[in-house]
């Protein structure tokens, strides 16, 4: 695979979205999201979505100048609309008030409706984290998992982030779809011809398989722990719906976006700064550094959310950010 300067990678994806309407701050900014994404080992919610992202903003679903503002205050939880505008730059809008919030009253909660794909929650956990906050961030989508005991589509693949601030700007940060392998995976695995470590869903015949074509076929991703995502993903669903004012998963049309839009999204920031006894550092260093005894079983290795990709960012910096073909021609004709 080949591999391509981080800077590079932001350059091209500005030049394309600055073409589209982007001022050139907010093409830079929503270009550094996607080439981080790629760079953290994420392509799948950076370069390999891009395309899709500008074909989005060719039909009218992503509107590039449209901001985010708040609409209804009450004192520590906000509620905002997005306004269809870019998902990536919305968010980090959300974000950032929650964080105000959070310094001025411990909490900031901005619940934010009319909202496109953010791309990758872990992008705003990582926002609150270099910020000193804990973090929960979600969105929900439209329909894309059956709920459990169905084979129609009913629930969304409501993606879940808890971001904690560690040592040296590191973080511990859970990022997670609420299916066993993301959409995003799925489709990478299919391409590249992968399977999946262990069953991500059902086939069209209602087994249980590691290949994700035939779960692309049959459109039922297993939710993790069963019943237990399903139920999550639906709790999700109802949070950010109530707290945005937004629209809940059923209403969501998909209108050939890959989650649906118009989505309702949360985001919650503590300020650890106002709690912290001074321990707060130790602390996260002394749970993961328990973590860190336990033996790990031949070929694999125990390491907390966060680490791997935080790995994977430090070499691809220093090597170059590796790209699929494909999806980096396309960009580059763009």
């Amino acid at each position: 695979m080949d591999r391509v300067p981080y800077a590079e990678l932001v350059a091209e994806f500005s030049r394309v979205l600055e073409a589209r309407g982007f001022t050139p701050d907010r093409a830079h900014d929503a270009a550094r999201i996607f080439a981080d994404n790629t760079c953290d080992g994420v392509a799948s919610h950076g370069l390999n979505r891009f395309p899709g992202f500008v074909r989005d903003i060719a039909v009218g679903r992503v509107d590039p100048s449209a901001e985010a503002e708040c609409v209804t205050s009450f004192g520590t939880l906000e509620q905002w609309d997005a306004r269809r505008g870019p998902g990536v730059l919305t968010a980090t809008a959300a974000m950032a008030r929650a964080i105000a919030l959070a310094r001025d009253s411990t909490i900031g909660c901005v619940a934010l409706r009319n909202a496109n794909h953010w791309m990758r929650a872990a992008t705003y956990g990582l926002q609150a984290a270099a910020a000193g906050c804990l973090a929960v961030c979600w969105t929900n989508t439209t329909r894309l998992m059956p709920p459990h005991g169905s084979a129609e589509k009913r629930v969304g693949n409501n993606p879940l982030c808890v971001a904690v601030p560690g040592r040296d700007g590191e973080a511990v940060l859970l990022d997670m779809a609420l299916s066993q392998f993301s959409g995003g995976r799925t489709d990478m695995l299919r391409r590249s011809g992968g399977t999946f470590p262990v069953p991500g869903g059902y086939d069209e015949e209602g087994r249980l398989t590691t290949d994700p074509g035939a779960v692309r076929r049959s459109g039922r991703p297993l939710p993790i722990g069963h019943w237990k995502g399903s139920g999550l993903a639906l709790c999700l669903d109802l949070l950010a719906t109530l707290l945005s004012g937004g629209l809940a998963t059923w209403q969501i049309a998909s209108e050939g976006a890959d989650i649906g839009a118009g989505c309702s999204q949360v985001f919650l920031a503590f300020d650890l700064a106002a709690i912290d006894d001074g321990n707060a550092a130790e602390t996260v260093a002394a749970v993961l550094a328990d973590l860190a005894t336990a033996t790990p079983l031949e070929g694999e290795r125990v390491t907390y959310p966060g680490q791997r990709s935080s790995e994977i960012r430090r070499r691809n910096m220093a090597d170059g950010v590796p790209v699929d073909a494909e999806f980096w021609r396309e960009t580059r004709s763009l």
